[in-house]
């Protein structure tokens, strides 16, 4: 007998890889959870962003405020929750893109840091919840940098901590130096902790093709669908 599909949770920081979410991760995820057969729901936090970036020119405003949710919407025509609804008794995986917004918005890493970063209360029940239940957790490109604040010593990867195609080294860096078990990766591959059931890949943390991207996330979701 065919199994019900698979249900998952999509976690989004805005739209725009510099404020929000990363738009080519977040589709490629979509994508891939339905190639599979997966139904999705997607969340945000409904505040507002920690800024705007002008994503031609790079500079930031605070003005005017946009919201986290509101921005998201953007990305899945406008079929979003509040993650404060989030219940993960209705889930079989939480997936989450990379892009500034995930350091910003979901957690302050970008803002203050390795030493000082805090990370959203309802981020962090959410990614706590999924671990807790032994659901599966997938996060892209920077997101698993909300882990060392999740727990201690979960395996998961940024990249790599040197090479010119990897702009965002001192993420991994930063990571191991906060005891995280990090696995040097390129957008080749993907690192599994099977033991906390969480699957990463680098995606963009490497310079790379949008469909280079789209690939490597492919690889990620084909483990997910596996594991759920």
């Amino acid at each position: 007998t065919m199994s019900s599909p698979k249900h998952v949770a999509l976690l989004l920081a805005g739209c725009g890889v510099y404020d929000g979410s990363e738009c080519t991760e977040a589709i490629s995820l979509i994508l891939h959870l339905e190639r599979h057969g997966c139904t999705f729901d997607t969340f945000a936090p409904n505040k507002d962003q920690y800024h705007t970036v002008d994503h031609t020119t790079g500079s930031a405003t605070e003005e005017p405020r946009r919201n986290v949710m509101v921005e998201s919407a953007r990305i899945v025509r406008g079929k979003i929750q509040d993650i404060k609804e989030f219940d993960i008794t209705k889930y079989d995986a939480v997936v989450a893109p990379g892009g500034f917004g995930a350091m910003k918005n979901w957690c302050s890493y970008a803002i203050d840091g390795a030493d000082k970063y805090k990370i959203d209360d309802d981020v962090k029940k959410m990614l706590t919840d999924c671990l807790d239940a032994k659901k599966v957790l997938a996060l892209t490109c920077i997101a698993p940098m909300l882990l060392p604040k999740i727990k201690p010593g979960l395996k998961f990867t940024l990249g790599k901590i040197a090479g010119d195609n990897f702009p965002y080294a001192g993420t991994a860096t930063d990571a191991i130096s906060m005891g995280a078990n990090h696995v040097e990766c390129d957008n080749k591959d993907i690192v599994v902790d099977e033991e906390n059931k969480i699957v990463t890949c680098p995606a963009f943390m490497q310079d790379g093709k949008f469909y280079d991207v789209y690939v490597n996330i492919g690889m990620l979701v084909d483990k997910v669908v596996t594991m759920m």
